[in-house]
């Protein structure tokens, strides 16, 4: 593959985006075919519900895209889904028998002498840190920052992210079989969360909902790393499927109608009907409207359930004051959701999403997030940052 463009799979819950990108200016991105394909998907409870759909998808996407790419693709960024995560976070301290600079090959040691000490099943994929702390109690929430600072003392409030050695071998198989000799995993939250969220916003608690067609993860986001995450099988599917079993009506009808009304907080009157013409389908608006709000109370319930566990004892202001920022496909099929989820979670909402033409919908933003990091990872891996980690220099 050429040094500048890097190749991604964006595996969502019931679609998979292969996608070739490389950096454009001022932020934006280049982009060199893209193909996304639907599949069966998961669910939180039993995995992927048909590993062949899976598979054929995923070579689908993959021979399409090569198909019109003058390039050789061999390495491939893949996006795992939250469900598919588990999350371990540490507070991990070294210390140093006298002052000396910190360096890159410190904070790698800090990180891994943390992870020798974590009683973890399956492959860890990545690690972050929330922030770092310096022998005189000085927070560094950037790695930079560490550089060439003297102390005695480095302390961090890591995280570390696993997944299981069957989604390993599932996703290497695939992809091997077409041709990829790197596969590197990638936690699809910690991307969003970089990418869509402002360094100065995840400074304090930032909250990320990710609503997806069958899964939906909630996060809260300190510095560079993810405190407390949680995926549950509830999407944009579940609505859909409600509406045909008490609607009595296809897949495609009921998709129509989730995407062409809203969520109305007030009455609505009796006669006033929902009605398609080519499906030749007509029903009561104030029927639709309880069942969609439904649905979404059921989401807001899992949301608050994951609250109360973590932070009800908690008195933290930025745990109740700071903005539940919501993302992904789910958001973007159901107009008045927000609101509707705002008022019942008691919370301030806000819609996030890709700053760039085209691509600035919820919808994009797990595969552009990916992106973005993919790109991040491949500079790093360069032959210069390696120079200059290697003699212990500032990495840019």
């Amino acid at each position: 593959m050429k040094n500048e463009s890097v190749a991604i799979l964006d595996i969502r819950s019931d679609e998979v985006t292969f996608l070739i990108g490389s950096k454009g200016v001022n932020g934006t991105f280049v982009f060199k075919g893209s193909h996304s394909e639907r599949y069966e998907g998961f669910s939180i409870k039993e995995g992927f519900h048909d590993e062949d759909s899976l598979r054929r998808a995923i070579s689908v996407s993959v021979t399409s895209v090569r198909q019109n790419y003058e390039g050789t693709v061999d390495e491939v960024y893949v996006g795992v889904p939250t469900g598919f995560v588990s999350l371990y976070t540490k507070g991990h301290t070294n210390s140093y028998p006298s002052k000396r600079k910190i360096t890159a090959q410190d904070v790698d040691a800090l990180y891994e002498s943390g992870l020798n000490e974590l009683l973890a099943q399956g492959k860890c994929i990545r690690r972050s840190h929330m922030y770092f702390t310096l022998g005189d109690n000085r927070k560094c929430f950037s790695v930079n920052d560490l550089y060439g600072v003297p102390t005695t003392l480095l302390k961090g409030a890591i995280c570390y992210y696993f997944v299981s050695d069957a989604f390993c071998d599932l996703i290497d198989s695939i992809l091997m079989s077409l041709s990829f000799t790197k596969v590197h995993l990638i936690p699809s939250t910690l991307a969003q969360s970089q990418y869509l969220m402002s360094e100065k916003k995840r400074e304090g608690y930032a909250f990320l909902l990710d609503i997806g067609f069958l899964t939906t993860s909630i996060s809260v986001v300190y510095g560079n790393g993810i405190v407390h995450e949680q995926s549950f099988d509830c999407g944009v599917g579940k609505i859909i499927a409600e509406l045909m079993v008490r609607l009595d009506v296809d897949f495609y009808v009921a998709e129509e109608i989730l995407s062409t009304t809203r969520v109305y907080r007030g009455v609505i009157p009796e006669d006033q009907m929902w009605t398609s013409e080519w499906a030749n389908a007509s029903f009561r608006l104030q029927d639709i409207n309880e069942i969609i709000k439904s649905e979404l109370d059921v989401l807001c319930e899992e949301v608050e359930r994951f609250f109360n566990k973590h932070y009800r004892e908690k008195n933290t202001t930025g745990l109740t004051v700071n903005p539940l920022s919501i993302t992904g496909e789910g958001i973007s099929y159901i107009k008045g959701a927000t609101e509707h989820l705002s008022q019942q979670l008691c919370r301030l909402t806000e819609i996030v999403y890709p700053d760039l033409p085209y691509y600035d919908k919820p919808m994009y933003s797990a595969r552009i997030s990916l992106l973005d990091m993919a790109l991040s990872d491949a500079t790093k891996s360069g032959w210069l940052h390696r120079l200059f980690n290697n003699i212990g220099g500032k990495k840019k």
